[in-house]
């Protein structure tokens, strides 16, 4: 009965540390002390609130940017019709929406015709121009379609955000010395997180010199958001060219490495097996020659060309006179027919002829090509074979005719030609099977909910040291006097005042005897201040003396 009215007595105790307690408490307190209390409760309390508040707030994503203010209204308008939470970035050209509605909601203001495109290109030529435009406004209509038009194509490249293109198209002119070079600069936006190579810079180029009359491509700069000037690696043409010729061999050299890849793979269990890598020397110089050959000892005869001529004749001599003119006897026709050369009766005698040879004559014209492979260097590295010994499996290394049989197919298949300086380097070792690697997503700090949950994590923990380190220490302070008074037990209290007695009662006859007094002199009221002062500097020493005097006080009383 004694335990459970100790018991009993404790649960009253620990019932007793309630909320009047602690407003008792704190109305005892200075007013500084109370304030301060009173502060650094609410701070506590706003500050978890604020916690409260940081861990469930959302997270909100670019709905669209760079609109017109007009524009602007109209979508905030739908987003308020459809109670859909937004903000506004401080440019106030940007509306922000919950990241997890950010694609629903585009689809849907994208069916409303959100955001309007931009009217560019030929469409401003749709316009009415009306009547009487001047034929410079004609003409800067037609350049703005233009720039228009190359910007949308542009842009469509995928790394590509947006693009600008500015065309300088100068006045024709009738003077030959007066007309000038057009030119063009195009500025572009590209993607977060992509670039542009050589190859789609110089498509750029080229699509906006191919679609403006009389503009050279090397009259076009490209620029990208961040002022890095993209077109200037094109006009170094031997730097470029180099890289083409690298780029040329690189491939080469993967192409004949698969080849061999290719091959082995098959024979050896797999394309892991075997590694394979070629050197190739190529020689990028263009050779242009024309030859003309003639045969020294020709045996056709193509043109000859001989003229003989005979004149026999005697000048006429005597004196004319009337036998002179008398006719020449007629003539008597030889039985054979003599060779006019040989004929004495033959005065005049004039021959030509002729002859054509055909000479022998070649005319080559060579143009070695570039990029003539020169050298070939091959290394292949082949591993073990797997053999099933017992059903257990083995490496075994590959034989020397088996070797011998690779380099051979090897050679075969890559053309190679000891003459030209080609070679071949065969070997056979284990490979180190690597370790086994499972799939693994990115570094968890990327995923979607690693953020979150820190949030919550984090809210957590300053609410935790907020209540267990500021809150419950000081309505523990507060509470604490009361709680050791009324908790304190009462086997305890009765020993204590067993060996207090003396004391005890000493102090309750001289409180009795001064308090009790009714006729104090002045004098008197002096000695009862002493007296008072005596018991509080004993409560301030002994508080458990001064409890257990006042609690036998109060019994005596009853």
């Amino acid at each position: 009965m004694a335990e459970s009215a100790s018991i009993n007595k404790n649960d009253n105790a620990r019932q007793s540390f309630s909320f009047d307690n602690i407003i008792n408490n704190m109305t005892a307190l200075p007013v500084a002390r109370q304030i301060s209390l009173i502060v650094g409760l609410s701070a506590s309390v706003a500050l978890i609130v604020a916690i409260l508040l940081w861990s469930q707030s959302t997270n909100y994503a670019l709905l669209f940017g760079n609109m017109e203010p007009s524009e602007l209204n109209e979508v905030v308008q739908i987003l308020d019709s459809q109670r859909v939470n937004y903000k506004l970035d401080s440019t106030g050209s940007s509306v922000l929406v919950p990241a997890n509605q950010v694609h629903s909601l585009r689809l849907q203001l994208a069916a409303d015709g959100y955001p309007r495109p931009v009217e560019s290109g030929y469409q401003l030529l749709d316009r009415d121009q009306g009547f009487g435009i001047s034929q410079f406004r004609e003409t800067t209509q037609f350049h703005r379609a233009l720039e228009g038009e190359l910007a949308r194509s542009v842009a469509s490249i995928n790394q590509v955000e947006s693009a600008r293109v500015m065309l300088g198209l100068p006045k024709r002119s009738v003077f030959v010395r007066e007309q000038q070079a057009a030119s063009a600069s195009v500025v572009l936006r590209l993607r977060s997180g992509r670039s542009l190579d050589e190859q789609n810079v110089a498509a750029i180029v080229h699509l906006v010199a191919a679609s403006v009359p009389n503009l050279d491509s090397a009259n076009v700069t490209v620029v990208d958001q961040f002022g890095n000037l993209l077109s200037n690696s094109l006009r170094t043409s031997d730097l470029h060219l180099s890289m083409r010729q690298l780029d040329y061999t690189r491939d080469i050299e993967d192409s004949l490495s698969q080849r061999v890849i290719n091959l082995m793979a098959p024979i050896l269990g797999g394309a892991n097996r075997v590694r394979a890598q070629v050197s190739a020397e190529l020689d990028f110089t263009q050779v242009e020659q024309t030859r003309e050959n003639f045969d020294p000892d020709p045996r056709a005869i193509r043109s000859e060309q001989e003229i003989r001529e005979i004149n026999r004749d005697v000048g006429p001599q005597g004196i004319p006179g009337a036998l002179t003119n008398q006719p020449p006897p007629a003539g008597l026709a030889p039985e054979e027919l003599l060779d006019p050369a040989n004929d004495p009766s033959v005065r005049n005698l004039s021959e030509r002829r002729t002859r054509n040879f055909e000479i022998d004559r070649t005319i080559s014209h060579i143009k070695n090509p570039a990029g003539a492979l020169k050298r070939l260097s091959v290394a292949v590295v082949l591993d073990d074979r797997l053999v099933n010994v017992d059903g257990e499996i083995q490496r075994q290394a590959l034989t020397e005719d088996e070797l011998a049989s690779f380099r051979q197919i090897i050679s075969d298949s890559l053309g190679l030609d000891t003459a030209r300086g080609d070679t071949l380097s065969l070997i056979n070792t284990a490979f180190v099977a690597p370790e086994e690697s499972f799939f693994e997503s990115g570094p968890i700090w990327e995923e979607v909910w690693f953020w979150d949950a820190i949030k919550h994590l984090v809210a957590a923990i300053a609410i935790l040291v907020i209540v267990f380190g500021v809150v419950r220490p000081m309505l523990r302070d507060l509470g604490q006097k009361n709680w050791e008074q009324v908790a304190y037990p009462e086997d305890v209290l009765d020993e204590e005042l067993t060996l207090a007695t003396p004391d005890i009662s000493q102090a309750l006859d001289q409180m009795n005897r001064e308090i009790g007094n009714e006729s104090q002199t002045e004098d008197e009221s002096t000695n009862n201040s002493e007296l008072f002062d005596k018991v509080r500097e004993l409560a301030t020493s002994d508080p458990k003396l001064v409890a257990m005097v006042l609690k036998e006080w109060m019994q005596e009383k009853k």
